[in-house]
């Protein structure tokens, strides 16, 4: 059997995990999966629902980061995560030509999964598996792998973590 790690209770950021990945929608097992893939493993191999604690422990929705404070709001009482992912396979904050990447393989277009796949096969690697965008703009200036622009930090986003395949 491959090595787990079950997390009790997980968080996201300050607040427990939302069994939703977005607002009402992909819930259960696409949320314990992103919580599994942020954290280095391949996925989630079991979870269970805490019903009802958004009034007492609000729930963050990973896929938004949108907080829900309501009573009817669910958590999770545990994620069991699979399969560790090797470390020459993952890359935080990942630069290219001396910038933080950025979300877009080119010019506004082709963001995420494309510029992920496309930093991949640079590294020798055949696609993305997984990649976390930052929050938001302004943290550093980035560069598109498609077009080698440089775009600054007020205007666009840059990748946090791509793991790739």
């Amino acid at each position: 059997m491959q090595e787990e790690k079950v997390f009790i209770k997980p968080r996201w950021f300050d607040e427990r995990l939302d069994w939703c990945f977005n607002w009402g929608s992909e819930c259960g097992k696409p949320a314990a999966d992103n919580f599994c893939k942020r954290r280095r493993f391949t996925g989630a191999r079991d979870f269970a629902a805490d019903p009802n604690i958004g009034r007492s422990e609000p729930t963050r929705v990973s896929g938004t980061n949108q907080v829900c404070n309501q009573s009817s709001c669910t958590g999770f009482r545990f994620i069991t995560c699979y399969g560790p992912i090797p470390h020459e396979r993952i890359f935080g904050n990942p630069t290219w030509n001396g910038y933080r990447l950025d979300a877009c393989l080119r010019w506004g277009a082709e963001c995420g999964k494309p510029a992920a796949d496309a930093f991949c096969r640079k590294k020798g690697f055949s696609e993305s598996f997984y990649s976390f965008l930052d929050a938001e703009r302004g943290y550093t200036h980035t560069r598109l792998i498609g077009t080698n622009q440089i775009c600054d930090k007020d205007a666009c986003v840059g990748f946090q973590m791509i793991i790739c395949k």
